[in-house]
């Protein structure tokens, strides 16, 4: 139904309410927002992508939740749809006085409303609603019962969802060129001597998302809460975030590059000094631009400046290695998400002059704390706040 064939309701309207879409309302939302998003997809394309992506581990059995903003008084599939938006449930930690929980939390993402929809306050209406309904959905069996915290990605800065909870945190990155090996062969002056080694899918599994990885994670995190009265939180690094990105890259690679096949390095290391850094290839976004994104960099905190050297060389050759990926693939960035400090040094190896972007209207990294009413504290930190937790 076409906007020209119903009255438009105020936002304000009681009779406005957040579903679940039924099959044939959630094909015309990416009719609606393919038009948009699909970048360079056609539409039909863009539709088997968001089905594939849906039915991979960390989305399928109900993980990715799809919502529509409708008139309720009117009837599924004939009711038009004023805004819509996803929710995926992740697997996530929280510690809070030395001790650490695996919980569920929400990450939001595809937020649209049809252009010719837009000014009406639908898009405000359904976030608000959204807001509420995250706090408690897909929690009846968890130990409390309610959301302890949910993230977002806005492109619109970070104003508008701050409104509804979504503060905004640190949303900076670097941007490496690419790098060919005929410019600067197989090494680059500095890191004479960095032995790293591509990693496949299963290396990575193998040394970024192994359980024993997994519980390292959830010891840091509950050593950094025990001399802290803020609590911690952190999306899991686990296979199936890094699996759900390979996938998206995989169905470009084979839609658009064919003859290239799938990509199989997934990333790099230097397993002596034990980093280790996973990427994705993303093709196309609204400038058309093509990004080596480093989903995650893993490697042990320095104890001293003698510890430190080694691994700041060993991150600029992973770094290095991303480069000559990027161009092997006709990227035409690599992005590393708010680097640290070691990883600032790093760049700052190879490439001197790069300076650090705070993004200020793109990609803003939000999070929405409900512990303040759950005896968790006022305010929160998140960790490991990289690319790989982007949906």
């Amino acid at each position: 139904m076409g906007s020209t064939d119903y009255y438009m309701p105020s936002a304000d309207s009681p009779d406005l309410v957040i579903v679940i879409p039924t099959d044939a309302e959630r094909i015309e939302c990416l009719d609606l927002n393919g038009q948009e998003w699909k970048g360079p997809l056609n539409s039909a394309q863009y539709i088997q992508r968001e089905n594939h992506l849906i039915n991979q581990d960390i989305t399928r059995d109900g993980a990715l939740t799809c919502w529509v903003l409708v008139d309720g008084t009117l009837p599924p599939d004939d009711r038009p749809i004023l805004s819509s938006c996803e929710s995926f449930s992740k697997a996530a930690f929280l510690a809070h006085g030395g001790h650490v929980e695996d919980i569920l939390a929400h990450g939001v993402g595809s937020v649209f409303c049809r252009p010719e929809f837009r000014g009406r306050g639908y898009a405000r209406r359904m976030i608000a609603e959204l807001a509420e309904k995250l706090d408690t959905w897909q929690h009846e069996k968890t130990a409390r019962g309610k959301s302890v915290f949910s993230v977002l990605y806005s492109d619109i800065g970070k104003k508008f969802y701050a409104q509804f909870g979504w503060k905004a945190f640190p949303s900076s990155h670097f941007s490496l060129a690419p790098i060919s090996k005929e410019e600067f062969g197989s090494d680059i002056a500095g890191l004479e001597g960095v032995a790293v080694r591509d990693m496949t899918g299963e290396d990575v599994k193998q040394f970024m998302c192994s359980k024993a990885v997994i519980n390292k994670y959830r010891e840091i995190l509950r050593e950094a809460s025990k001399c802290s009265k803020t609590s911690k939180v952190a999306l899991s690094p686990d296979f199936e975030h890094m699996s759900w990105h390979w996938a998206r890259e995989e169905f470009y690679s084979q839609a658009l590059l064919p003859e290239r096949g799938v990509p199989n390095i997934k990333g790099a290391c230097v397993e002596d000094c034990r980093v280790f850094v996973t990427w994705n290839r993303n093709f196309g976004n609204k400038k058309n631009e093509n990004t080596l994104y480093i989903l995650r960099c893993l490697y042990d905190e320095p104890t001293s400046p003698s510890e430190e050297k080694p691994i700041v060389k060993a991150l600029a050759g992973v770094l290095f290695r991303a480069q000559l990926e990027a161009h092997e693939w006709d990227m035409d960035h690599v992005e590393i998400w708010n680097p640290t400090p070691l990883i600032e040094k790093a760049v700052k190896l190879l490439s001197p002059d790069t300076e650090m972007v705070h993004r200020e209207k793109s990609s803003i990294c939000s999070l929405k704390w409900n512990g303040a009413s759950l005896g968790l504290g006022d305010e929160v930190d998140w960790f490991w706040n990289e690319k790989y937790a982007w949906c």
